[in-house]
């Protein structure tokens, strides 16, 4: 469990990380740039946009 969730977190703040840097959430760029799989990467951005940390 924490293995998975230290995992996850990291994942979520590089995908954080590379919205900012480029100013884009367009997934099939994401996903081509970052190693995470689509459904981990909608549950990122659903969780960002809960957060308000990106738009």
């Amino acid at each position: 469990m924490v293995q998975q969730d230290r995992k996850y977190q990291k994942k979520k703040a590089a995908v954080e990380k590379f919205i900012k840097k480029n100013g884009t959430t367009d997934h099939s760029i994401i996903l081509n740039s970052i190693d995470v799989d689509y459904d981990t990467l909608m549950r990122i951005l659903s969780e960002l946009r809960n957060e308000g940390r990106i738009s």
